[in-house]
């Protein structure tokens, strides 16, 4: 693992409780500061909303698709294992470990549309899905009630000039049941 300042871009949360009701969303950033959060927190790096089935989030008279926040954190990635992507093969890569991951294609399309455009400038990268071990780590996020269900994305990617020899990742499947909670992001990290 490498400590590295990195971005966290464009994080986003989804919530699809069974029925519609109020929850609790807290995110504890370790060695990170958050720039940017929206809607505000309620307080304690807590959100407090209503959630419906739909994936609308209310937070005062106010519907919002999903949580987001971005952070700049001094924080250790895996990178040990990864996916070697050119700008040819980038989108079938999105599509394809995003069906493995659990995205919807709502989710899908979001993430696909911030992170397809990285790919292609960069014409050739490192990308690794980060592992459980990195969000506890790093980005804590507690949801009260506790999801049946909890799905977290987060995309590093590196730009490469040339290929480089490195173990393909093995991806788990992850079963959407219940009230279901989706996070996803990523960084670009531009220093290697």
């Amino acid at each position: 693992m490498t400590p590295i300042v990195i971005k966290a871009d464009k994080p986003v949360i989804y919530l699809y409780p069974e029925e519609s009701m109020d929850i609790s969303v807290q995110l504890n950033l370790k060695e990170s500061k958050f720039t940017t959060v929206y809607p505000k927190f309620n307080g304690n790096n807590t959100w407090n909303v209503k959630a419906k089935p739909n994936g609308d989030i209310l937070i005062k008279n106010k519907t919002y698709p999903y949580l987001f926040w971005e952070a700049e954190s001094y924080i250790s990635q895996e990178t040990n294992e990864g996916f070697i992507i050119n700008e040819e093969n980038a989108e079938k890569f999105l599509e394809e470990k995003l069906d493995i991951l659990g995205l919807n294609e709502k989710e899908k399309t979001g993430f696909i549309t911030f992170w397809l455009p990285v790919l292609l400038k960069n014409k050739l990268s490192l990308c690794t899905f980060q592992t459980e071990k990195f969000f506890s780590k790093n980005y804590e996020l507690n949801i009260n009630p506790k999801p049946d269900s909890m799905i977290r994305v987060f995309l590093t990617i590196k730009k490469l000039e040339r290929p480089i020899n490195i173990k393909e990742q093995k991806l788990e499947s992850v079963e959407r049941k219940g009230f279901t909670a989706v996070e996803w992001g990523g960084s670009n990290i531009k220093k290697y």
